[in-house]
């Protein structure tokens, strides 16, 4: 959680009222942040950021792609587990060539394995 004191501190010269308003909606927002569940091209719940699924390839470091349903191409991908699907895991992933406005493109030693990802700005 981000500290909520910093936030409070930047407030310091408001008038009471305000002040107390606007850290309870610090507080709220900052105790209330999530990722939200793993479905692919579905945002994150608050966060600027969509998840996807896939498999790798059925060949060892060969290129795949995962179309990704954003107007712009993503700047970062970090995989993630979901804690949901028995079995899931973490594969090694190597950018293959640059993602673009359609789909990030990627390699895996790992074959035939399903993956889960966030992508974002």
């Amino acid at each position: 959680m981000a500290d909520i004191g910093s936030v409070e501190s930047e407030f310091g010269a408001l008038p009471t009222d305000h002040r107390r308003a606007l850290v309870a909606a610090f507080r709220y927002v900052l105790r209330n942040l999530s990722f939200g569940a793993v479905e692919h091209q579905t945002p994150a719940t608050n966060f600027q950021a969509y998840y996807l699924t896939g498999t790798t390839s059925s060949n060892a470091n060969t290129e795949f792609s995962i179309a990704h349903g954003l107007n712009s191409a993503p700047h970062v991908l970090l995989p993630v587990l979901d804690l949901s699907a028995v079995g899931g895991q973490l594969v090694p992933l190597t950018v293959s060539r640059a993602a673009d406005d359609k789909r990030v493109y990627l390699k895996s030693s790992s074959t035939s394995a399903a993956i889960a990802v966030l992508v974002g700005a």
